[in-house]
């Protein structure tokens, strides 16, 4: 991931807990984008981080991920968020990395219902949208990407809770973790 091209500068804030990459997607218009790395939980003595994506907002100091801009530039903001994963673990290096779509949450759906052109009828096709990206990504170059990650398979079960197994290429996950191969992680 630290070999991609066509990525946008970055400007970087790091905390104790937090770790954010600022940038400017410039298409259409010009948008302040963050990539937001931060604590959620501790596992089996490890720390997870979430990686989160979206507009900022310079006035709230927020962070709107639910918000498709289509500024014209989508490979190159993927690949500019791509790009920040090996500088999350020289910060982190011996964390998990969480990723998961703001689009997978439950209440998704219901929203996606009001707005959505697509009309879908038993399945919402902007469901998991995000994390499907990332999973393409992960299929397409998993044996690359395996050398120095490891990774694990997230499937949340109707009361929302995630089981964790080994990833399995092309298989569909509601989240994917990974971390640096050098430790040693059971689940």
């Amino acid at each position: 991931m630290s070999n991609l091209k066509n990525i946008y500068e970055l400007q970087e804030n790091k905390s104790e807990h937090d770790l954010k990459f600022f940038f400017i997607s410039k298409g259409k218009q010009d948008i302040v984008k963050v990539i937001q790395y931060s604590f959620v939980q501790e596992l089996n003595g490890k720390s997870i981080y979430n990686l989160g994506f979206g507009d900022y907002d310079l006035i709230d100091d927020t962070i709107s991920d639910n918000t498709n801009t289509n500024n014209g530039d989508g490979y190159k903001v993927f690949n500019t968020v791509l790009s920040t994963i090996p500088s999350f673990f020289k910060n982190y290096s011996s964390d998990i990395l969480m990723v998961q779509g703001s689009d997978g949450r439950p209440e998704f759906i219901k929203h996606c219902k009001l707005t959505c052109r697509k009309q879908c009828k038993d399945e919402c096709k902007n469901y998991n949208r995000r994390i499907n990206i990332y999973r393409g990504y992960v299929d397409k170059n998993y044996k690359e990407l395996s050398i120095d990650y490891q990774f694990f398979g997230g499937i949340r079960d109707l009361g929302q809770k995630i089981s964790i197994e080994p990833y399995e290429q092309h298989k569909k996950y509601d989240s994917v973790f990974l971390f640096k191969k050098v430790y040693n992680f059971t689940v």
